[in-house]
């Protein structure tokens, strides 16, 4: 068994979206439980491609290509999930703020996000704080990530938590933003939950975001 989920592992890793499906398959007929194949075959590639990406070993297009495999293999197991079992890490809601219209270090969020087990709906730039809530409310998010480049938008976090807090939502979601000149210092100011510092370690911070209460503590990752 160890050796389908070594092989699993390199095919995410690699990017190899047909031999996934074959490979997932042969390991559903192996006895292995879809929980298995997804935590310790595709999950161990993403935590590798994490790593050799930070290290400047590969780059955003072979995480985006490794994303796809692993929904691959996501689809494959699906039928295979028994009641109670869950595919997806969380569900995050992400966007720029109001008034922001640079998205790099938005779209690596997501896109990390979402290679690493998290379903994301990416709202784009310029997002007002109504359309944060009403589409985390449709969505039935878990986090709401909020991302600012510039002094004059990151105001709109702070309007986020004080509409949230206003209409008795707060407790729905938890809060996570990150930006140039965000710190831990103003995160905790405004009141959110989580504060990430890189991309690659807002996979961390949204992990441990879900094992947490919204507005309980201030998780930061730097």
């Amino acid at each position: 068994m160890g050796d389908i989920l070594k092989r699993i592992e390199e095919a995410v890793y690699n990017g190899d979206e047909d031999g996934i499906v074959a490979l997932t398959g042969e390991a559903l007929n192996e006895g292995l439980s879809p929980q298995e194949i997804i935590d310790q075959g595709g999950v161990v590639a993403l935590d590798r491609l994490g790593v050799d990406f930070d290290n400047l070993v590969v780059f955003l297009p072979e995480l985006m290509i490794a994303g796809d495999c692993m929904k691959a293999l996501i689809e494959t197991v699906t039928p295979h999930m028994k009641g109670g079992e869950k595919i997806y890490k969380g569900k995050v809601v992400i966007g720029c703020a109001k008034g922001d219209l640079h998205d790099i270090g938005k779209n690596l969020v997501a896109t990390q996000l979402s290679v690493n087990g998290f379903q994301v709906k990416d709202l784009g730039v310029d997002v007002s704080t109504s359309k944060f809530i009403d589409t985390a409310e449709a969505e039935q998010a878990d986090i709401i990530a909020i991302s600012s480049l510039l002094t004059t938008s990151q105001y709109y976090m702070e309007e986020l938590v004080k509409r949230l807090d206003n209409e008795g939502k707060r407790g729905k979601f938890r809060i996570a933003v990150g930006g140039g000149p965000i710190n831990p210092e103003y995160a905790k100011k405004i009141g959110v939950d989580g504060y990430a510092r890189t991309a690659h370690s807002a996979i961390s911070m949204a992990q441990r975001l879900m094992k947490i209460k919204p507005a309980e503590e201030l998780i930061v990752e730097l």
